[in-house]
């Protein structure tokens, strides 16, 4: 076990500090008073592949040498392992409508996220040099500028263009955000978390997006401040998160403005989903999706993405017959991909359900969309 860990109960959370899901995990330790060292990743490349396959953000290695990967499963079994009030809602049409945010917030959101990162000269800048900081400088052997440079230009190319955000999709993209943003707000305005008194997996979903991303990096952060300053808030008192309270009160059916926020998911991530699964069916590496009368083209298929359909089938099927047909009402037909017959083929990934300590995959195939 490396030396970096060695101190009881503190876990290496190897990620950056403007990373995305790296944010979702923190603000959940924080919450959890799960004490953690922060590494970078690029000097730990090799390490990182051998404990989970891939190098990817955050990886986590235990005290006890163990390694996990995917804040998914790694907040779900960090939960299995305390007693009390958790952030799984204990009604299970809720529960499920929580999972579902969380999934938007993770593989929707995220195309948005790195559009507003990569193709805004501000937010350009500032994330290049905050990246050759943290993660090149004294890693590797390149000048300032040119890394900086190449930094820019690698995630523009691979994580906006390469992920079809162009010239016609643009509109969408700066879309998706803002449409969050609206419904986020008018949520806030209600009660301090997207369920009620207390944060749920829903909450620490979105703050993958909203926090490292949006509330940080210069262009979206002044439109949030702006436009919905009580997602602002929600931001800073998600990190600002007391130890977790028992008077846990949460809202027992879904409000109207959930429901124009299921709305958004169904029309724009289970669309993803489906196509997705439909291209990865066919073998295609890459497809043109087609959501709210875009077309991005060209996008990377993903086996991972397929694999986060079957969970949601999974949960599903756990349901009874009784609160499977209150959300077939809350729900719009795109939602079928969830309860219909299968899409494609099987991701056969983690097949022994060993997440979050299973081997890693990348959600694109080679690691850049």
């Amino acid at each position: 076990m490396s030396n970096e860990v060695e101190a009881p109960g503190i876990m290496g959370v190897y990620g950056s500090k403007i990373s995305y899901y790296t944010g979702k995990l923190e603000a959940y330790l924080r919450y959890r008073e799960i004490p953690y060292e922060s590494f970078p990743t690029v000097a730990h490349s090799k390490k990182l592949i051998d404990g989970v396959g891939i190098v990817q953000m955050p990886v986590v290695q235990l005290a006890d040498g163990r390694w996990m990967t995917d804040t998914t499963p790694m907040l779900a079994w960090l939960e299995s392992e305390r007693s009390g009030g958790g952030i799984f809602p204990t009604d299970p049409l809720v529960k499920f409508v929580a999972l579902l945010i969380e999934d938007y917030a993770d593989e929707w959101l995220w195309r948005s996220a790195m559009h507003y990162r990569w193709s805004y000269r501000l937010s350009r800048q500032y994330a290049a040099q905050f990246l050759y900081a943290e993660l090149v400088r004294g890693t590797l052997p390149l000048p300032r500028l040119l890394a900086i440079n190449m930094l820019k230009r690698r995630q523009y190319f691979g994580f906006v263009r390469g992920d079809g955000v162009r010239s016609n999709t643009r509109a969408h993209a700066d879309q998706t955000y803002l449409t969050a943003l609206k419904l986020l707000e008018q949520i806030f305005t209600r009660r301090p978390f997207l369920l009620g008194n207390s944060p749920t997996i829903a909450d620490f979903g979105m703050m993958a997006p909203m926090f490292r991303h949006f509330s940080q990096d210069p262009t979206p952060a002044e439109i949030m401040r702006e436009c919905a300053p009580a997602v602002y808030e929600w931001v800073a008192r998600m990190w600002n998160l007391p130890p977790s309270s028992s008077n846990v009160d949460l809202i027992d059916s879904i409000d109207e403005v959930l429901v124009e926020l299921l709305r958004e998911i169904c029309e724009t991530h289970l669309v993803q989903l489906r196509q997705n699964a439909e291209a990865y069916g066919r073998e295609s590496k890459r497809y043109d999706l087609t959501v709210q009368n875009y077309c991005y083209r060209s996008v990377p298929t993903s086996r991972y993405r397929v694999w986060c359909l079957e969970t949601l089938q999974y949960q599903w099927s756990a349901l009874n017959e009784t609160t499977q047909e209150q959300l077939r009402d809350l729900l719009t037909a795109d939602a079928a991909v969830i309860w219909g017959e299968r899409v494609g083929k099987a991701s056969e990934y983690d097949p022994e359900r060993r997440a979050p300590f299973n081997r890693a995959i990348n959600v694109f195939a080679n690691g850049v969309p």
